[in-house]
This record gives C-alpha cells, sequence and structure tokens, in this order.
C-alpha cells in the first residue's frame, strides 16, 4: 500500500476507471433502450431518462473502480 496515490498509481487507476466506465455505458445504454420499455410497458420513460440513467450507473462504476483501486493495482509495481 506504500505505492499508493503516486503519480505511476493514479493513472493506472485512472485508465481503470475509465475503461470500466465505457464497458458499463457500452452495454447499458443499449440493454435501457431494449429492455426497460418492454419491462415496464405501462411506465412513459424517455430516452433521455434511460441515458441519464445509463450515465448514472456509468460514473458510479468509475468510482467503484477508484476504490477499489487502494487496495492495490498489479500494474503498479510494489
Amino acid at each position: 500500500m506504500k505505492n499508493v496515490f503516486t503519480k505511476k498509481w493514479l493513472e493506472a487507476a485512472l485508465v481503470r476507471a475509465i475503461r470500466t466506465t465505457a464497458q458499463t455505458l457500452a452495454s447499458q445504454i443499449p440493454v435501457g433502450l431494449v429492455i426497460t420499455p418492454v419491462m415496464v410497458q405501462n411506465a412513459n420513460w424517455s430516452i433521455l431518462t434511460i441515458i441519464i440513467a445509463s450515465l448514472l450507473t456509468g460514473l458510479l462504476a468509475g468510482c467503484v473502480a477508484m476504490l477499489t483501486a487502494l487496495a492495490g493495482l498489479p500494474e503498479v509495481e510494489e
């Protein structure tokens, strides 16, 4: 844990967080657009609402990735 918050650690953690966010968005937006109207037939959800929910989910996934990086990153040598 001594290498936490170094420049190398920060770069590796940010790369992981960005990748995690992108992967989450790539899966959540199409699923939200297809599944949500089918599952919630009587709800009048706009596409904008689904996209905002997907963006928030992606942002949360990125934050969790940063918190997970606090446990250590294999890319950053001890």
